[in-house]
């Protein structure tokens, strides 16, 4: 049981660092989101902590990402059609979701 634990909490750590560079945060702002210290933050990507169910609450509440995909890598969302949604998005929503894909974009152009 030991081991399948070590093994999720390594695999739920390498989704929620790559999470957290698509968002474009630190381990500084996710820590302070989740009311621990950096260093114990860490423990939480590279596995050696598990994330505990307020955590992953948080993690959703404040930054979107999905538990389900964490835990599992599957996405409760499914499929996400973007021209269903720029058309059916308000203007303000539109802009948002614009300028959040035009950062994406250049944070991956200046790797």
């Amino acid at each position: 049981m030991e081991a399948n634990r070590r093994d999720a909490n390594l695999q739920i750590g390498k989704r929620l660092k790559e999470a957290r560079n698509n968002l474009g945060r630190t381990q500084a702002e996710l820590a302070v989101s989740l009311g621990v210290s950096e260093e114990h933050y860490r423990k939480y990507e590279s596995g050696a902590t598990g994330l505990s169910a307020d955590k992953l609450l948080t993690l959703h509440r404040t930054y979107g990402i999905d538990p389900t995909y964490l835990i599992t890598s599957r996405s409760m969302k499914g499929d996400f059609d973007v021209e269903y949604y720029i058309a059916n998005c308000d203007k303000e929503q539109k802009d948002v979701f614009m300028d959040r894909v035009f950062a994406y974009m250049l944070r991956i152009m200046k790797k």
